[in-house]
């Protein structure tokens, strides 16, 4: 019978191949297995963002850099995202609902806002997603060519400024530096004093911008809760804020009672008859 070389176990070698082989294998095939097993159990991200880091060159006239963040939810689970924090008071980015509650399979999407006032050159900026099971950080780079904003007065680039903060956030408004001019104005204030600081300054203004109705020249017919609907919640993807204190405003109950009173009086319109009401609903 044919031997084979003996080994030197104390020098720690071996003289025969035939022992290291199946050694060698053996040791790849467990370490192939646990990679397989990880994988298998390693869970992935539940949300799948589509453009997770986004970059704009500003154009002539711009003031602002507009983005769009959408996601999925790809696991079979809600998932909650608790609140979004920009890395900045010049970023502002807004959720669909606080928190944002995302069903398994949903798509939704976060928009986002960065204020280019007084600023050249290249901006960076996080936005940091806070959820427990689905956290993310979420990036912008802006390129700001210096003099786009050339030919532009102070007054026209924050009014372009506010109205697409509006845009984006119809409750901006009265947040940060907008409450001097349309939240202070309004406390204690009721009636046509109240109309004066809290409407006025946008639907009465000398340079009121076109996408702001004109009350005075409104004709259509109007149901009784017209005026209320308005001034409590606003309405959504328009200029039009939710005065309502419950809506982020600074308006109590009795305040926008005076004002609809106020405005029923003042801008008065033709009322919906009962019979065409029911048959709207």
């Amino acid at each position: 019978m044919k031997r084979f070389p003996p080994t030197n176990l104390r020098a720690g070698k071996f003289k025969g191949t035939i022992f290291v082989m199946p050694y060698l294998l053996l040791l790849c095939l467990i370490e192939f297995a646990c990679a397989i097993r990880s994988l298998a159990v390693a869970p992935g991200e539940p949300l799948v963002w589509e453009s997770p880091a986004q970059n704009y060159t500003v154009k002539p006239g711009e003031v602002t850099a507009h983005f769009t963040f959408k996601v999925s939810n790809v696991s079979a689970s809600e998932v909650i995202i608790d609140d979004v924090k920009p890395s900045c008071g010049c970023t502002l980015a807004r959720m669909p609902g606080k928190p944002w509650h995302l069903a398994p399979k949903e798509n939704s999407k976060m928009e986002v806002l960065v204020d280019l006032r007084g600023k050249t050159g290249v901006l960076f900026k996080e936005i940091e997603v806070l959820s427990s099971n689905a956290p993310k950080l979420l990036t912008v780079m802006v390129n700001i060519p210096a003099g786009v904003t050339n030919g532009m007065t102070t007054e026209m680039i924050n009014r372009i400024w506010g109205q697409e903060l509006a845009a984006t956030d119809h409750q901006a408004v009265f947040k940060k530096d907008c409450v001097k001019c349309h939240l202070e104005p309004a406390f204690g204030r009721s009636g046509q004093p109240l109309y004066k600081v809290a409407c006025g300054i946008c639907h009465e203004a000398k340079h009121r911008a076109t996408m702001v109705p004109d009350l005075h020249a409104l004709k259509t017919e109007i149901g009784p809760d017209y005026w209320r609907n308005w001034v409590t919640h606003g309405k959504p993807g328009t200029l039009m804020p939710g005065f309502a204190a419950t809506e982020g405003g600074p308006l109590d109950s009795a305040q926008i009672t005076s004002l609809v009173d106020y405005l029923s009086k003042a801008f008065p319109r033709p009322m919906k008859s009962s019979t065409a009401s029911k048959a709207e609903k």
